[in-house]
């Protein structure tokens, strides 16, 4: 799912009560998020593959990543009209320095392998990830 709202809720996919939170996709699980929590959705990476390269692009870039699973081929559309290539970014951070842009990758199907998909969020003032399949879109009304 592409997150739409600015509120997302926390369910751990694995029938668990918490959620294991990172400060960044790669860390180690710092905390524990308690399941049916509401947190603010700051952005929606995707994890992938390539060439030689192995980073995060938006989402929003990757049509249909939601349906996939690990291992398969997603097609890349840069959601900017114009664009013919979407960013691949070292780190999953809105960051488009050259420090941390790994690639381009052109638009065109099968062009990534997916690796995981990430939440970036905010809860209780803390900033960290967690792996999508564990946020689902809040209840109407939610704040």
């Amino acid at each position: 799912m592409v997150f739409t709202a600015p509120v997302g809720l926390i369910r751990n996919a694995d029938g668990f009560d918490e959620v294991a939170a990172r400060i960044k996709p790669s860390a180690a699980a710092l905390w524990d998020v308690p399941g049916g929590s509401l947190v603010e959705v700051m952005d929606d990476w995707v994890e992938c593959k390539f060439g030689k390269h192995h980073g995060f692009v938006k989402t929003k870039n990757l049509p249909g990543v939601e349906a996939q699973a690990s291992g398969a081929m997603c097609e890349v559309k840069d959601s900017y009209p114009g664009n013919s290539e979407t960013c691949m970014r070292r780190h999953a951070e809105q960051d488009a320095t050259i420090g941390n842009v790994l690639c381009y990758v052109p638009n065109g199907l099968d062009q990534v392998e997916l690796v995981d998909r990430w939440v970036e969020f905010r809860w209780k003032k803390h900033k960290g990830f967690v792996k999508a399949r564990h946020v689902t879109e809040a209840p109407e009304g939610a704040v």
